[in-house]
């Protein structure tokens, strides 16, 4: 009687120490699978057992409360199990876990006549440190007597500024552009306009908003992408950073974009 007493209690302590390493490794592996790294925050939104904002590094878990001081208010987050997704406040006040877009247009190569300059200057248009885009220099010559020109207004005075060239490559420079009369302005976001000035008429090309995003920003959000898929190839990895730009910056141009990259990451 009492041996069949201790094999049971023996049995019985076997049965809830697996259950336990059961319940355990399932515990661990849905925290995994909901556990989200924050890229980047745009807006206000604060965890609403702690009230501190969310930031850039942060770990969300699937159900945390949030409060979004914004309808406008979201969050780019990372899974390296699920992949990217878009926090943003649902009507119910609930928050909605969407995944992220994964448009990755992204041109290279010489822009050759008007319609592909009208096209790729459109929307919001990501440049990343100084952009040397290449055009078909018999469409477009650049000298003296031609050259591209962007418009826009500073309080309230419509500026032109003359954008620099090195022969087939037209050069956009935060720098210059947020310059007047040797002075820097502040850097904002704006709707600009390109033209293109040959034989004295000025042709229109397209109405945009160039974005000129901190490189030292950019550098660790990008970082956060980058530990979350260091199992993958180089070519997915491009293709995750191409479109989290896309959605929270604007549209990148390849040849820009592989640049900062391989300097940055040594990926290309």
């Amino acid at each position: 009687m009492k041996r069949k007493i201790i094999l049971s209690l023996i049995t019985a302590i076997a049965i809830t120490t697996t259950l336990s390493f059961v319940s355990f490794n399932k515990a661990e592996e849905l925290a995994g699978t909901d556990k989200y790294k924050v890229i980047k925050v745009d807006g206000k939104i604060i965890f609403q057992k702690t009230k501190e904002d969310m930031k850039k590094g942060d770990i969300f878990l699937s159900g945390m409360a949030l409060s979004f001081e914004t309808p406008q208010s979201r969050a780019a987050v990372i899974s390296a199990l699920k992949g990217r997704f878009v926090l943003s406040a649902s009507e119910k006040g609930q928050t909605k876990i969407l995944p992220a877009a994964n448009n990755i247009s992204s041109r290279a190569g010489a822009l050759i006549n008007m319609i592909d300059l009208q096209n790729h200057f459109s929307g919001k248009y990501l440049v990343i440190g100084e952009m040397r885009l290449e055009l078909g220099e018999e469409a477009f010559p650049m000298n003296d007597d031609s050259f591209f020109y962007l418009s826009y207004y500073h309080n309230e005075e419509k500026i032109n500024k003359k954008l620099d060239s090195d022969g087939a490559f037209l050069i956009l420079n935060k720098e210059e552009i947020y310059k007047i009369d040797g002075e820097p302005i502040p850097v904002e976001e704006k709707e600009m306009t390109l033209y293109y000035m040959s034989d004295g008429k000025n042709q229109k090309v397209s109405t945009f908003t160039p974005v000129f995003p901190d490189l030292n920003d950019l550098k660790e959000e990008v970082e956060i992408i980058l530990s979350e898929y260091e199992d993958k190839d180089n070519e997915t990895k491009i293709k995750e950073v191409t479109a989290y730009l896309n959605e929270f910056y604007g549209h990148p141009q390849k040849d820009n974009l592989g640049v900062w990259m391989e300097e940055e990451f040594d990926i290309k």
